[in-house]
Order: C-alpha cells, then sequence, then structure tokens
C-alpha cells in the first residue's frame, strides 16, 4: 500500500486514518500547523501517486469517507482557502497529467479513455456548468459562493485518475478498492459511536470535540430529546452504500454457526447503527426505498430470496439496538442520558411544524420564483435565495427569521437554478443511464455486487431530492468509481 510495502497494509492504513484524525483534532486548536499539514499531505499523495496512482485513487476514497466536508485540514495560504480534500484532489490530478504525458495522450485514449461509456454525458455536462460558470461572473454573483458551486463539479475530473487506475483491464470488481472502502467505512462508524459515548456521557473532552466538529464541519451534534443524541456526519451517506455491499453479496452465507455469518452479522449491524444515530430523516426514507425497489427488481417471485434478506436485516436491526444501548448506557464513568422510544417516534413523524421541515417548505416558492426567471440556462453559479427560515441558528442572528443563502436543500431545484433545466436534464439523463447499466450487468452477469451498486445509487438518487449530495464531491464519487466498471456495451 505505500513505496515501503507494510506487512499489515490494512492495518497500517487505519493507523494512519487514526494519525490524521488526531493531527486534525491538534491543528483546530494550533492553527499554525494547518498550513504545514496541508503542505505535507499534497507532497506525501503527489509523490505517492506517481509511485502508484492506484494508492493515491485509494487515499482520495478513505478522505471521502472519514472527512465529511473535506476540511480535515484547512487553511487560508496566498489569499486562497485551501482543504485537505482540495490537497489531494490537485496532487492526483497533477500526478495524473505527469504520467500521461510520459505515456502520450493518444496512446493513453486508446487503452484507457475509449472503453469508457459515459464520455458524451460528462463532456456536454461540463460545457453547461462552464457556462454556468460564466452566468454567474457575468450576474456578479458573489466570488466566493461562486469558487463553492464550482469547487464541489471540479471534482468531477477526478474521472481522469480513476480511469487510468480502473480501466487498465476489464477485469470487473475491483477487491483493493472494495477492502479500503470498507476499512473506512469501519472507521467513521467506529467514530460515530465513540461520539455518541462521549456525549451521552457528558465526558471532559466534550466542548473540545464539539468545537472541533464545528470549526472542520466535520459533523454536528445535536440533543434530540428523549436521551438521543444525533451525531451527524456528512460522510454517513455512505454507510447505506456500505451496507448494501456487504449484504447484497452475502445473502447466501446461511451456516450461523460459521464466523462468516457472524462478522457479516456484526458489519451490518455496526452499518446500520450509524443509520440510526445519524437521525437523518431522507437517509432512513431512501434507505428503506431502495432496498424494497432493488429487491422487487431482482428476487421477482423469489419469495425465499424475500424471507432470507428480511432475517438477515431483522438480526442486523437487532444488532445495531443493542450496540446503541451499550454505547449510550455503558455504566462507566456515568451514564447521563436515557433512551426515550417515544423520542424516535417523534423523528418519524415528519412534523410540518418542525424548523428544519418548516424552513424547507418555505424554501421552495421562493426558489421555483428564482428558477422562473431563467429556467433554461439557469442564473449560473453563485445565485442566491432569500426565504423564511424557522432554524434555531438563523434567528439567534436574524430575529425576524429572514435567511439568504446559496445552497438549498432541494439539491434537484438547487442545479436547476444554477445550471439549468438543459443541463440538469443531462445530469439526469447520465444517472438513469448509470443506474440501467448497474441492473442490466447485475443481472448479465448474476452480480450481486453490481446489484448492490445499482441499490446505492438508487439511494443516492432518492435521497438528492432533500439533501445534497449528488452536487457534492461525497456523491459524485460514487457516481465516478461506480460508472468505470460498466463495459462499453452495455449501454
Amino acid at each position: 500500500m505505500s513505496l515501503f510495502k507494510p506487512r499489515h497494509p490494512y492495518f497500517f492504513l487505519f493507523s494512519l486514518i487514526i494519525l490524521v484524525e488526531l493531527l486534525s483534532f491538534t491543528a483546530y486548536f494550533l492553527p499554525f500547523l494547518q498550513p504545514y499539514c496541508l503542505i505535507v499531505s499534497f507532497a506525501a499523495v503527489f509523490f505517492l501517486s506517481l509511485y502508484s496512482l492506484e494508492n493515491g485513487v485509494l487515499l482520495a476514497l478513505v478522505e471521502l469517507v472519514i472527512g465529511s466536508k473535506g476540511h480535515l485540514f484547512s487553511a487560508v495560504i496566498f489569499n486562497f482557502p485551501i482543504s485537505l480534500r482540495l490537497a489531494i484532489w490537485a496532487a492526483l490530478m497533477l500526478a495524473s497529467l505527469i504520467i500521461i504525458s510520459r505515456q502520450g495522450w493518444r496512446k493513453t485514449w486508446e487503452k484507457y479513455g475509449r472503453s469508457y461509456p459515459f464520455w458524451p454525458f460528462l463532456l456536454l455536462f461540463a460545457f453547461f456548468i462552464l457556462i454556468a460558470l460564466i452566468r454567474g461572473l457575468t450576474n456578479r454573483h458573489a466570488p466566493i459562493n461562486i469558487l463553492s458551486d464550482v469547487n464541489a463539479w471540479l471534482y468531477l475530473s477526478l474521472i481522469i485518475p480513476i480511469l487510468l487506475v480502473y480501466k487498465k483491464e476489464d477485469t470487473g470488481q475491483p477487491e483493493r478498492l472494495i477492502k479500503v472502502f470498507f476499512l473506512a467505512s469501519l472507521f467513521l462508524a467506529l467514530k460515530t459511536l465513540i461520539f455518541l459515548f462521549i456525549f451521552s456521557h457528558n465526558l471532559l473532552v466534550m466542548p473540545d470535540i464539539y468545537l472541533w466538529l464545528r470549526r472542520s464541519g466535520i459533523g454536528e451534534i445535536t440533543a434530540m430529546g428523549g436521551g438521543w443524541q444525533r451525531v451527524f456526519i456528512q460522510s454517513q451517506i455512505f454507510m447505506p452504500i456500505a451496507f448494501f455491499l456487504a449484504f447484497w453479496p452475502r445473502l447466501k452465507v446461511s451456516s450461523w454457526r460459521s464466523w462468516q455469518f457472524w462478522s457479516l452479522i456484526s458489519a451490518l449491524s455496526l452499518f446500520l447503527a450509524t443509520i440510526i444515530i445519524s437521525m437523518s430523516r431522507s437517509f432512513w426514507l431512501a434507505f428503506a426505498l431502495a432496498g424494497i425497489i432493488s429487491a422487487i427488481f431482482y428476487f421477482r417471485f423469489a419469495w425465499r430470496q424475500y424471507i432470507r434478506a428480511i432475517f438477515y436485516f431483522v438480526i442486523s436491526l437487532v444488532g445495531a439496538a443493542f450496540l446503541i444501548f451499550i454505547t449510550v448506557k455503558f455504566p462507566f464513568p456515568d451514564p447521563q442520558a436515557g433512551l426515550s422510544a417515544g423520542a424516535l417516534a417523534d423523528r418519524l413523524a415528519f412534523q410540518g411544524n418542525e424548523a428544519a421541515v418548516a424552513s424547507r417548505w418555505a424554501l421552495l416558492p421562493n426558489l421555483w420564483q428564482s428558477i422562473s426567471h431563467n429556467y433554461l440556462l439557469g442564473q449560473g453559479f453563485g445565485a442566491e435565495v432569500s426565504y423564511y427560515s424557522q432554524d434555531p441558528r438563523v434567528l439567534a442572528k436574524n430575529p425576524n427569521g429572514w435567511y439568504t443563502s446559496y445552497a438549498f436543500e432541494w439539491a434537484y431545484l438547487d442545479t436547476w437554478l444554477k445550471i439549468g433545466f438543459i443541463g440538469l436534464g443531462i445530469y439526469l439523463v447520465f444517472l438513469l443511464f448509470l443506474l440501467k447499466s448497474l441492473y442490466k450487468q447485475a443481472r448479465k452477469e448474476s452480480s450481486t455486487i453490481y446489484l448492490a451498486l445499482f441499490t446505492s445509487l438508487l439511494f443516492l438518487m432518492i435521497v438528492n431530492i432533500f439533501t445534497p449530495y449528488l452536487n457534492h464531491p461525497l456523491g459524485l464519487s460514487f457516481l465516478l468509481f461506480s460508472s468505470c466498471f460498466i463495459k462499453k456495451n452495455h449501454l
């Protein structure tokens, strides 16, 4: 996994993740360390990528899973805001361009790019991204807002190093990629449980942890009532994906006495516990719908398969509940919280008078009105909309509740506002073609890996209705990786 090839590469990677987390925590209280951490990270990923581009891509994947918004390290260098994710992206792109220049552009295209079936969509969509950038500048939107919007879509360019790695040979499922993804996902799940333990036991380190989470944008902790602590980390979006990737391919593990069965149930329980702890109703809804729809499409009338899937899910759900209960009620040092089923039921109720729900609905008519000003080409990146919000944080700053923002929960409408109906249409066609291709490959090769990818994409497409992920590196990265393993003739 590295230049010196450690004897236990996955243990080494897990240790490296812990080191980065500790450095991130330290650097947010000693800000002078931030630029040095960024420079070292850039140099390490760049030289590692020149030696083995696959390792660089795998590190980028790890950062996505554990890094949430990408600001584990962050600093302003030469008056330009730099984050760890941006540093890793720059290192990978620079290394990729050097590798391509060595091989020759034409040879690289013939060997890696020609077999990728989604170039027409990406290139056409890139054209509308450029138009949105120009319109944002000509409409004189705030430069920082334009930069934030473009920065998200710029992550699509990571298709270049990903293709250079995974189109060498059309061999199907990349074993190392999946193992590294599971390793990072397990770390994120364990980190979620650790945060839950800290905040439910009111440990001394709690204020510092909370400050680090808020400053770095890694996540947020919210007391939900009834003893429930919401630990929401944006990259928990990968937990349902990890669940599906573990769940579908291993449904044939039937003997409850085998270690494979219990290790599977343990992993599924851990991922499911994290999904519950996130308290994200959009996650819950999309997770349930995607799983049910995929089962109907794939199992059809094979009733035994439904029973087996339900059995595995119920056992995992019991295991998840046990993990949450043990974490919250562990007797040492002194548990400060209880767990109320009523509070959880209230969260499932989707009450219209709740601040988050009410703010979403208050935004909707104003967002539609802004879209109508130029629904074909959009208003460009950085476009803002004002609306009345009941969010307590907004009310604390502005008692009348009037709030202006350039980022919106209704993600498809956000894309429509900025890129226009034509650009959004091209993007939706790309998503539907990828969804169709994954399903066809799952049916043709009887591969549950592709079924898991199909379910995961369906999950992301549903979540994106209410929560922005498919216009963010977290969701875009899944599209890039999963699209690389579709053969051209599957379209």
